[in-house]
C-alpha cells in the first residue's frame, strides 16, 4: 500500500534534493528519473508494511495523525533509496533512514504504536453540518466501539 506520493517527498524533502538523487544523465534530456521515485516509493511502502504486518491487519486503517507520521516515515524510508551514491548520501539522509527503521522495529515488537482507526468506524468522519445516517446506538461504557457507542440493531435516520 502506498503511503506516501512524490509531491509527499518532494514536501518533505525539497524537491531539488530529490532530483539530484534521482538524476539520470541516460535520460533524454537528462534529468529527474520519475520511475526511480516511484520505485523508492513502492520499496519503502513494502518495509514500512513488512514492520506493520507483525502487528496491525493491513491496508492499515491510520487516524489522520498517524497517516501523517507513516507518509513520513516512508519518504525518510524513499530518500534513502535514491540517495545512494556518495554524491547524494550524507549523514542527514543516513541518519532519517536510521530513525525511521528504529521506529518501526519499534512498532513490529510492540514498543510503540499507531492510532487506528476502530474496526467499523469511519476514518474520515461528515463535515460539521454534514447530513449523516448512523445506526442506533446503544450505550456500553467508555471505550466500547466508536466514540463511546456500540451499535446495535441495524440503521435509523436521525
Amino acid at each position: 500500500m502506498p503511503y506516501a506520493a512524490e509531491t509527499d517527498l518532494d514536501a518533505k524533502w525539497g524537491a531539488e534534493n530529490v532530483t539530484l538523487a534521482a538524476w539520470n544523465d541516460a535520460l533524454t534530456p537528462p534529468g529527474r528519473d520519475e520511475a526511480r521515485v516511484a520505485a523508492a516509493l513502492g520499496t519503502a511502502a513494502s518495509i514500512v508494511d513488512g514492520y506493520l504486518a507483525k502487528r496491525y491487519a493491513l491496508p492499515v486503517a491510520a487516524t489522520a495523525s498517524a497517516n501523517a507520521l507513516l507518509v513520513a516515515l516512508n519518504c525518510d524510508l524513499a530518500m534513502g533509496q535514491l540517495a545512494n551514491t556518495p554524491a547524494t548520501r550524507n549523514e542527514i539522509v543516513a541518519d532519517a533512514e536510521k530513525r525511521a527503521t528504529a521506529f518501526l522495529r519499534d512498532l513490529g515488537r510492540g514498543d510503540a504504536a499507531i492510532d487506528l482507526v476502530p474496526p467499523g468506524c469511519d476514518p474520515y468522519p461528515p463535515s460539521p453540518g454534514e447530513a449523516v445516517v448512523v445506526p442506533h446506538a446503544s450505550w456500553d461504557g467508555p471505550g466500547a466501539g466508536c466514540g463511546d457507542l456500540s451499535f446495535r440493531d441495524g440503521w435509523r435516520a436521525l
